[in-house]
């Protein structure tokens, strides 16, 4: 026998909010690379929800996109309705816990450690066998007993009574289900919308430091060729324009890491909205570094005097 499912409320609030969340995120970042992540999870997380359920000899087959999982009715000593105390303590230790349903392990105070493939909580069976708890949630749960009880027969140690719904612990569950949700598609959305402006740097006669909160780094004096320090504009130096990030970050307002130019060099990049950079290109085979300094002509003079270089032959800082 088959049975169908379908998401209660809250499922349904939190998978629009997460779904809808991610679309705003990628939209704001622009980012290739987070629109497939977003999309991926979403695909995941969707495959893996029950589609329904079929009993079928003595096993319960839970049809997924993701693959079919069965579940044996040998040594079944329990199938009931849930009930409100089924659910107090719970704690989710794997798994969806409203994403497109509420699946993979969790545990309650009274269950124990259980695996849930629920869609719905308000119509939801509880499944003891010797070996483990499952949690079911047909849209028929009374059929849906009879047609284990058939195949498995045990003596019921509840009466099936009328189920007190799992939502009607009050509003206040699902506000805290919701706003938990809100809060994680908030510091997504401030993460990658984040502007954190140039990040400081400090210099000594010996080395330079660029204090980024991703990919900080120390550039030794001796490692730089100073009397090539340079600033470079990206939109006219097309060479050093930065068109693959190989292992950096990429905020809307904000890149750092390690990138590649246009040119095919490995670059550090430091560069926040502006299109000019400071270039600290190596003293051997090292990797060149685009900073983009507060203040571009007055970082280039200071690195230039801590580090006793005079500018390179027909060059004036700027230019």
């Amino acid at each position: 026998m088959a049975f169908a499912v379908h998401y209660d409320r809250t499922t349904k609030i939190v998978s629009s909010i997460v779904c809808l969340g991610f679309l705003g995120v990628t939209m704001a970042v622009h980012s290739a690379a987070l629109a497939c992540l977003s999309l991926a999870l979403m695909l995941a997380a969707y495959a893996y929800s029950p589609r329904g359920y079929r009993v079928d000899g003595r096993a319960i087959l839970v049809q997924r996109l993701a693959g079919t999982v069965r579940i044996s009715l040998d040594d079944v000593r329990e199938a009931r309705k849930t009930t409100p105390e089924d659910f107090r303590g719970c704690l989710r230790l794997w798994g969806s816990g409203g994403l497109f349903g509420y699946y993979g392990l969790f545990r309650t105070s009274k269950l124990g450690k259980s695996t849930w493939y629920v869609t719905n909580r308000s119509t939801s069976v509880v499944l003891i066998t010797g070996t483990k708890t499952v949690l079911f949630s047909p849209d028929d749960p009374d059929t849906f007993l009879e047609a284990i009880r058939a195949v498995a027969p045990i003596s019921p140690s509840y009466s099936d009574q009328a189920i007190q719904p799992f939502h009607t612990r009050g509003a206040a569950g699902r506000l805290m289900v919701v706003a938990a949700t809100l809060a994680a598609i908030g510091l997504l959305v401030a993460t990658f919308t984040d502007s954190p402006g140039v990040p400081r740097y400090t210099l000594t006669k010996e080395a330079l430091t660029i204090h980024d909160r991703f990919y900080p780094v120390t550039l030794s004096a001796s490692s730089i060729d100073v009397g090539e320090i340079r600033i470079v504009d990206l939109n006219r130096d097309a060479q050093w324009r930065p068109t693959v990030r190989t292992n950096g970050v990429a905020l809307a307002h904000y890149r750092s890491g390690w990138y590649r130019v246009a040119s095919g060099q490995r670059v550090r990049l430091y560069l926040a909205d502006g299109a000019s950079a400071v270039l600290l290109p190596p003293n051997g085979d090292g990797a060149a570094v685009l900073y983009q300094a507060p203040q571009l002509e007055k970082f280039v003079n200071e690195i230039r005097t801590a580090w006793s270089a005079s500018p390179p032959r027909g060059a004036k800082a700027g230019k």
